[in-house]
């Protein structure tokens, strides 16, 4: 009988430190979600910078290609425009003054 209530003490005893043992992870737990929440939306943010830096980038890049056909095609119209003026300005000025005349 002795032998009986030894048993049921030393079960006791390990139960009870079974469940003190689980109550200390069961509190570490919340410490570890937080954490990891933590870990995790600083990753996130770091994630979305790096590919918002990415994007901002390839924009920029297009933006300066776009910028620059613009500019060619500005100076290719402005010399055509400037080659017609020369070639036919001594006409129109002819055709004005006659026009001013006549009137």
């Amino acid at each position: 009988m002795e032998n009986l209530i030894r048993e049921v003490i030393e079960l006791d005893k390990k139960a009870r430190a079974d469940v003190e043992h689980l109550e200390s992870e069961k509190a570490r737990i919340g410490d570890f979600i937080r954490e990891e929440k933590a870990r995790l939306m600083k990753q996130y943010e770091l994630e979305s910078k790096a590919k918002l830096d990415f994007t901002r980038h390839e924009i920029d890049a297009d933006i300066e290609k776009k910028r620059q056909e613009v500019k060619r095609e500005f100076d290719v119209m402005s010399a055509q425009l400037e080659q017609s003026f020369a070639k036919s300005k001594e006409e129109w000025i002819a055709s004005i003054y006659d026009f001013c005349i006549q009137e």
